[in-house]
């Protein structure tokens, strides 16, 4: 199983998707996606290279979906790191994960 890592960004997003979703969704709505984003990680760990490769957002990058987010990630060396996780409808660049 690997590690997983979430680094600052990647926490922040989630915190302030969760907060944006309890002022507007409620309670249970954001508790059912902090629920759904654990899960991620749980899976990621299990199946670090479960997600699509994205060569444009980094060598290593890849994806996962938590709909209508999704996670980008690295694995290497046993470690996934969650880079970002951001809302599907962004235009999603090496820039805005912290690449190039």
């Amino acid at each position: 199983m690997a590690r997983v890592v979430v680094t600052g960004p990647a926490a922040a997003d989630v915190a302030a998707i969760l907060d944006y979703l309890t002022a507007n969704a409620g309670r249970l709505i954001a508790a059912k996606y902090a629920e759904a984003f654990d899960a991620a990680y749980d899976q990621l760990a299990a199946f670090p290279r479960i997600g699509p490769t994205r060569p444009a957002l980094g060598l290593q990058a890849r994806i996962w979906i938590v709909p209508p987010y999704f996670m980008a990630y690295d694995y290497a060396d046993d470690t996934v790191t969650v880079l970002r996780v951001l809302h599907g409808k962004r235009d999603i660049t090496g820039d805005l994960i912290g690449r190039r």
